[in-house]
């Protein structure tokens, strides 16, 4: 993590879920989500969700991180995930996108944070469908998530085949 510290999102057995968002620093999607994504935070974290903020740009320092964080007011655990490796585990493949794991580790959401995004560049004015929300509210009630795989909209994520443009 961007804190020095190191983190495993994916070993959850001490929290009731884990959440885990993926973020670039340049894509303006992911960034309006930020406010959303520290209500979760505020929302959840008090009933044992864990939250963290993975960047998947394989070019991002730490420290641009820090940066990033600080000016969106990110509320949880950031981490660089410049290998992919939490890509590839989860099969993570636009920003923001986010997936819930249960307590084993194993996904029972992944998508969308919410629909404020109707399409790219189609901000709605209000959100009508709290995905997220919803999945975590299900996984507290002990329940099935009603609704397991959303459409994330967002920026692309760069696969290691990928070469990044100049």
């Amino acid at each position: 993590g961007i804190d020095g510290q190191t983190h495993a999102p994916l070993t959850v057995a001490a929290r009731k879920a884990t959440v885990v968002i993926f973020t670039l620093p340049d894509c303006p999607i992911a960034n309006a989500f930020a406010p959303e994504i520290n209500r979760l935070v505020a929302d959840y974290s008090a009933k044992g969700i864990g939250f963290y903020l993975a960047h998947v740009d394989r070019d991002l320092s730490a420290a641009a991180a820090r940066k990033h964080a600080k000016d969106f007011g990110i509320q949880c655990p950031v981490l660089l995930d410049s290998q992919h490796a939490l890509v590839n585990a989860l099969g993570a493949t636009k920003t923001p996108q986010a997936f819930l794991l249960d307590t084993t580790g194993k996904p029972v959401y992944h998508g969308r944070i919410n629909n404020l995004f109707a399409d790219y560049g189609t901000r709605r004015q209000t959100v009508t469908q709290h995905d997220l929300r919803n999945a975590l509210d299900a996984v507290l009630a002990g329940k099935p998530v009603p609704q397991p795989v959303t459409e994330a909209i967002g920026c692309h994520i760069q696969t290691n085949s990928e070469t990044k443009s100049p």
